[in-house]
């Protein structure tokens, strides 16, 4: 072989050798992390969708928290293949890729809809990764995550020691409040102002001057559309039908006698015939709901700690925005 011996060849040989050696000799870098992005548009629009919500608009970093942990979370519910078996996510990129490639003229059925899924045509859509930006495919996948590592926590399940602890912890949150029930003769307030004021006060003392029963009392005065024996009422009851102001004057009174309560209706002449305080439940009484509660807590928990586990995988890289001066 007399290629062999021309000074090209030997070169080319030296070379090589020479890039083993440093290839081999040179420890290999360890793996980089995959690098989530986000990028100054997609926090902008963040923003936007954020200042247009019902709900109370999130500041910048915690628009940015949610749209890390968004993607990381995405990313691995692509990687676990939570995407293949689902029937709503391959219509939907399926269908996607049937509107490209009838934009593009091809002369074939696309522009049809076929039932089921076109499996082709949602491979095609994987291929050009076109579900990594659609929101909805990425809001189920989000979703299916979230669910999968709920599943898998382990949190354990709280006996009744826990389960009263957590009660007395949410006592606001279970306490059965005040009830009153109670008679009323109501006075429209369309006899006018002086006549209405008059007509209570002449009322009220008959009332209290002698033990007039209620059915009789009741007929003294001008129908009320919502009838006049309230049964078992809380405050919260009474404030739809009269306001939070003759809510609150009602659950002040004391049993036994007449009481006038103004509401925007005109005036009630109010008699208490039973209070019951606010008191907190028997734990039997409410221990599904007490259980299902702190299960969801305890669940949510393990939540955020699998998911800063997921994201320690991840290198996080955000764009800087730019600032518009006026």
């Amino acid at each position: 072989m007399r290629w062999l011996r021309k000074p090209p060849v030997h070169f080319v040989a030296i070379g090589v050798a020479l890039f083993a050696v440093e290839r081999y000799a040179t420890p290999l870098p360890k793996a980089e992390r995959p690098t989530v992005t986000i990028t100054a548009a997609r926090l902008a629009q963040l923003e936007a969708d954020s200042r247009r919500s019902a709900d109370v608009a999130l500041d910048r970093e915690a628009l940015l928290e949610r749209a890390i942990e968004e993607e990381v979370l995405f990313r691995e519910a692509l990687a676990r293949g939570l995407d293949r078996d689902d029937q709503s996510i391959q219509f939907r990129l399926a269908e996607k890729m049937r509107f490209l490639v009838a934009s593009e003229g091809a002369e074939d059925d696309a522009g049809t809809t076929q039932p089921g899924v076109d499996r082709d045509l949602y491979r095609e859509a994987v291929a050009l990764g076109l579900e990594r930006e659609d929101p909805l495919v990425r809001g189920i996948l989000v979703h299916k995550m979230r669910l999968l590592l709920k599943r898998t926590s382990g949190a354990p399940a709280p006996d009744d020691a826990e389960l009263r602890a957590y009660l007395e912890r949410h006592r606001n949150r279970y306490l059965q409040p005040a009830r009153v029930t109670f008679d009323h003769v109501y006075l429209a307030r369309a006899r006018g102002g002086n006549a209405l004021d008059r007509d209570a006060r002449r009322l009220l003392a008959r009332l209290g001057a002698r033990a007039t029963p209620a059915a009789e009392a009741v007929r003294l005065g001008d129908p009320f559309p919502f009838g006049s024996h309230m049964t078992v009422q809380s405050a919260r009851d009474l404030a739809r039908i009269f306001g939070i102001d003759f809510a609150a004057a009602v659950l002040a009174l004391e049993p036994g006698t007449w009481a006038p309560v103004g509401s925007p209706y005109g005036v009630h002449l109010v008699r208490i015939t039973e209070k019951i305080p606010a008191r907190m439940p028997d734990l039997a009484v409410v221990r599904s709901r007490v259980r299902a509660q702190l299960m969801d807590e305890r669940q949510e928990a393990r939540l955020a700690e699998e998911i800063r586990g997921l994201r320690g995988k991840y290198a996080v890289r955000v764009e800087p925005t730019t600032e518009v001066q006026g």
